[in-house]
């Protein structure tokens, strides 16, 4: 990643463009969050009204490192240059144009945590989550640590409403609702949480979550997926109760921890619909007996140590 100091005017003209483009969007969405505030206002709702904010994964990569004016060249594995772009910047963020900005923003944007959208690292995976109703709950701009998945939330509305989840609907039997509710952190920062693991898997990576550690094998992209290449994969270990950063792997150090996250990963992805339906667990579940290697192997990290924070993107 190029430090912007090095950069040539053109590339620095491109990039404050593309930056430009996607506070814009972000204005712009706000205007329009804040349309339906009023609303809720003007009817006298608001206030009981419940309310959730929150984004779709981390900050995106799939730029590339010079951007691309359309998202459409990312899968098709067209890389636009620097001047390709530079050609295409005066219609950057109009209706002709569908970009991403260059992957240097997507580090900005991720910091401290590693990785990005794609991938099952913090960078990845993490998002602000901002809840709102007046009318039932007392606390004001406080902050909650406890984890949480987008899963929860169907639970947490349901339990904060009072409605019991319909046993079949139309007479058609419900599986039952995944996920756990965090109502009861509403008014309580100290709260224990109810949520003792998450599994994770997204195009042949896999995480799982377990009361504050993390146990995560990232699959390199653009490749082949075989059983060989899903037997060699390496588990990397952090403990991010404390090292919410992922800045320390532990794989080496606790190797009885990392297989028991292994194992609780294949028995959450048997119950899990969207796992049985992904080529990983198809072709992975078969070789249960012999995954991981013996031994699990440490990864050394990509970038350098830098702070933990303690408290993650919370309610």
């Amino acid at each position: 990643m190029r430090a912007w100091d090095s950069l040539s005017d053109d590339e620095r003209r491109l990039y404050a463009r593309q930056m430009e483009v996607y506070a814009a969007f972000l204005e712009q969405t706000d205007h329009h969050i804040g349309r339906v505030i009023a609303y809720l206002e003007e009817l006298g709702e608001l206030d009981n009204t419940l309310l959730f904010a929150t984004s779709d994964n981390g900050a995106s990569a799939e730029g590339g490192p010079f951007g691309s004016f359309n998202e459409l060249q990312f899968p098709n594995r067209v890389q636009p240059t620097v001047d390709d772009n530079l050609k295409r910047l005066g219609e950057w963020g109009g209706v002709r144009s569908y970009p991403n900005y260059g992957w240097g923003w997507a580090w900005a944007g991720n910091t401290p945590l590693r990785r990005w959208k794609r991938y099952l690292h913090q960078g990845g995976m993490s998002d602000p989550l901002i809840v709102h109703w007046p009318q039932r709950i007392q606390a004001r701009g406080e902050v909650r640590g406890q984890y949480a998945h987008v899963v929860d939330v169907v639970p947490t509305v349901l339990e904060a409403l009072g409605i019991e989840p319909p046993a079949e609907i139309n007479g058609v039997a419900q599986r039952p609702i995944e996920g756990v509710s965090f109502a009861h952190t509403f008014d309580d920062a100290e709260a224990r949480s109810k949520k003792t693991v998450q599994y994770y898997e997204m195009i042949g990576s896999r995480a799982i979550w377990h009361d504050g550690w993390k146990a995560v094998a990232e699959q390199e992209q653009g490749v082949a997926l075989t059983d060989a290449l899903l037997a060699s994969q390496s588990w990397e270990l952090y403990h991010v109760a404390e090292d919410f950063s992922e800045s320390v792997d532990l794989a080496a150090q606790h190797p009885e921890k990392l297989r028991d996250l292994i194992d609780r990963w294949w028995v959450e992805a048997a119950s899990t619909t969207s796992c049985r339906s992904t080529r990983a667990c198809k072709r992975g579940w078969p070789s249960r007996s012999r995954w991981p290697p013996a031994r699990p192997t440490a990864t050394s990290t990509t970038r350098a140590a830098r702070r933990s924070s303690s408290t993650p993107p919370s309610t």
